[in-house]
């Protein structure tokens, strides 16, 4: 079999949590089933004539998605679509800082992502069909092309379809297999020793729906030093800029984006990890973390709560002070050994890589592969 994925153009440039999911896959994948091939091109007019299928990546950016699934159809091949999906209203009209903030609260949804693609087409470098299309039909129309067109739906959770469902009430059923995100077990797994750890840890791009600014708030007062590790795109640097003002009335450490030696040893030295996102589907650094022997505060918004069970301890995005109790409340209590080996059963890319070839194999009627046994 082989396999072709497309994603944003600028997946390794900007990187997040989907560039993560799309080279573990590929290599979980292409090591545990040989006769599989996987290749990763963002050219919406690529030749596949040589691929079996598509696995398409990302409804967050449409412009992009839309484009690929035609040029899938076009040349008659089947797609598989991981859909990465979150609805962002909230976040946008409330987590936001600036201008945009203020104009996102007076205008619709769809009219806030028709900026968006204004500004990407004559600002950013995003001038193709892609996103003229968007600007034209708009946001939601394009998903909802998107989702008619997708032969399968690789959701991270239930909650992704749910949202789905609610949000675009598609008039075909949808064939769908949830395909975990995860961790790297032989990475990542360690015994926690609490006698070494003594901070507080967040781990992401310092950007405002990662909410690193309320929690350098929520800090404020507290005997815990906090650390950020994490890098700021050039569109975020005003961002940055307001984290390092904040971080000056806490004891905050900030730091570059680390290699996974590098972040181990980090997560070695965490009591805590906090991710108080405005949505996160869960989050790989949450993952990680709790694999590593921290506790976990996550947020309420998105798939964690699917992820992490009563395992983890909760947040409100918006409320400084729900942050700050949650943070203390994890810093304070022993371990939680069950979260660890709940992911260590459950979400390992193993698993994500058996489930995608799974969900292949289905939509292409094929029977599945035994896993390599080297």
């Amino acid at each position: 079999m082989k396999v072709l994925y497309q994603t944003r153009y600028n997946i390794f440039e900007r990187k997040g949590g989907d560039t993560v999911q799309i080279l573990k896959t590929k290599e979980f994948i292409e090591s545990r089933y040989p006769h599989i091939r996987i290749d990763i091109d963002s050219d919406p007019h690529a030749d596949l004539s040589s691929y079996d299928m598509v696995h398409i990546f990302n409804m967050l950016r449409p412009q992009e998605t839309v484009l690929f699934m035609e040029n899938a159809r076009k040349q008659g091949k089947k797609t598989a679509l991981s859909t990465i999906f979150w609805r962002s209203t909230e976040f946008e009209r409330h987590g936001q800082i600036g201008l945009r903030k203020w104009v996102n609260r007076m205008i619709s949804y769809d009219s806030m992502e028709k900026l968006r693609g204004l500004y990407r087409y004559y600002v950013d470098g995003e001038k193709h069909e892609g996103t003229a299309r968007l600007i034209r039909a708009g946001y939601t129309r394009l998903q909802r092309d998107i989702l008619e067109q997708a032969d399968l739906l690789l959701p991270n959770g239930e909650g992704e379809i749910e949202l789905i469902r609610r949000i675009f009430r598609p008039e075909k059923q949808l064939e769908y297999v949830v395909v975990p995100n995860a961790i790297d077990a032989g990475i990542f797994a360690c015994e926690p020793d609490a006698q070494r750890r003594d901070i507080v840890l967040c781990v992401g791009r310092f950007e405002p729906r990662k909410n690193q600014l309320n929690l350098i708030r929520a800090m404020s007062g507290l005997s815990y030093k906090l650390v950020l590790a994490g890098t700021a795109h050039e569109t975020q640097q005003q961002y940055l800029n307001a984290m390092r003002k904040a971080a000056r009335t806490a004891d905050v450490e900030i730091v570059d984006e680390m290699d996974h030696v590098e972040l181990q040893s980090l997560y070695g030295r965490a009591r805590v990890h906090v991710l108080p996102s405005w949505y996160d589907t869960p989050g790989l650094a949450s993952l990680e973390a709790a694999v590593s022997g921290c506790n976990i505060v996550a947020t309420t918004r998105g798939t964690t709560k699917e992820y992490f069970g009563d395992d983890a301890y909760y947040c409100e995005p918006g409320d400084v002070e729900s942050i700050r109790k949650a943070v203390v409340a994890a810093y304070e209590a022993p371990f939680n050994r069950q979260l660890q080996e709940n992911i260590l059963s459950r979400y390992t890319w193993a698993q994500t890589a058996d489930r995608t070839v799974e969900g292949y194999c289905r939509m292409l009627d094929r029977k599945e592969p035994e896993v390599s046994a080297g």
